[in-house]
This record gives structure tokens, sequence and C-alpha cells, in this order.
């Protein structure tokens, strides 16, 4: 079964924050992928303040947590996978959720398919947060369009549009230095 926590501990940060009060997190330390300061750790599990005020790079998906926060006035990049998180609680009331194991519970991966806790990796220094890369491109050629399900302009697509719409309109080539990748807009 498809965990609840990935779905309700953003919905439980948001509702806390909203109300102008401070998320914590407690986190089991133990579960692989973690990347806390160690001598923070008490019999096995960390309280983590992830309000904006005390955290910055602050990012939340599915997969985990991840920012940077000061511990003893020194700088550290935290990660968070799913899995290891056991509750979120709003400081000031005392209300939140807490997530014990479930059995046969899974959790979404960084490549969108489904990961039991067991299974995590090891996260690796730098990682946790988003990820870009480069994507090949920039070019106007309309066949590279309409193979990534797109009509060719002056046809009807399958919702309506006929194409003309100015945001159609493919970026110019030589989109960055050197001819490198391009941005464009994608409805």
């Amino acid at each position: 079964m498809l965990s609840k926590r990935p779905y309700l501990v953003p919905a439980f940060y948001d509702w806390i924050v909203d109300q102008g009060h401070v998320p914590h997190l407690v986190v089991d330390a133990t579960v692989d992928g973690v990347m806390v300061p160690g001598n923070f750790v008490e019999e096995g599990h960390i309280q983590l303040n992830v309000s904006p005020s005390a955290v910055r790079d602050f990012h939340m998906d599915r997969v985990g947590i991840s920012f940077e926060a000061r511990f003893g006035g020194q700088p550290e990049r935290i990660f968070v996978p799913m899995p290891a998180i056991r509750a979120i609680v709003d400081r000031d009331s005392g209300q939140g959720a807490t997530f014990p194991d479930e059995p046969g519970e899974t959790f979404p991966d960084d490549e969108g398919g489904e990961r039991a806790p067991t299974g995590m990796p090891a996260a690796k220094p730098g990682q946790g947060g988003p990820h870009l890369r480069a994507v090949p491109g920039g070019g106007s050629d309309e066949a590279a369009d309409h193979d990534q399900g797109e009509s060719p302009e002056g046809s009807a697509s399958p919702d309506g549009n006929d194409g003309n719409d100015p945001d159609d309109d493919p970026p110019p080539s030589g989109g960055g230095k050197g001819g490198g990748p391009s941005l464009r807009v994608v409805k």
C-alpha cells in the first residue's frame, strides 16, 4: 500500500506554517539515507525545527525533505527521506500527526516509481534537494515537437488548440552560450 506520509507531511507543514506556528519533525535517524548531525541524535531520534525562519534552501517532495540549518553554530546540510519521518508537530499547540510503520507500506522514489522503506539507498552529500539537468534541444524541429506529443503547427491538437497561440512558437535556436540547453513554454 502506498504510504500516506508523503501526502500528509506537506499538508501538516503548510497548515502549521499558515498559522504562524513552528513545525517540528521527529526523525528516526537510523533509517537509511538520513543525513543529520549525529551528535544531536538521542536514542536514535532527532527533533528538527523546520520553520521557514530556521532553515535555508528548504525543499520538500514525496521522496523527502532537504534543507540547511545551523547546529551548534555550524551550518549543516540535512536530508530526511519520508520513511524516516515519525511525526510532524506544531510546537506551539502540540497538534500534528504521528506515522508508525505500516506493513506493506511503500514510498515513491526519486525516479517516480515506488520503493519500500528498507530499499532506500544512502543519500550522498549534496543530494536530496531539487536536481537540474541539461536536456539536449533548443532547435525548432517540427518532427521533434511532434514526437513529444505536440501537433505540428496548423493542425488541431486534442485540446482544441489550433497551434496558432504565440506561446506555441518554439524559442529562437541557440538559446544559450554555445547553443546549449534552452527553455521553452510547455502547456
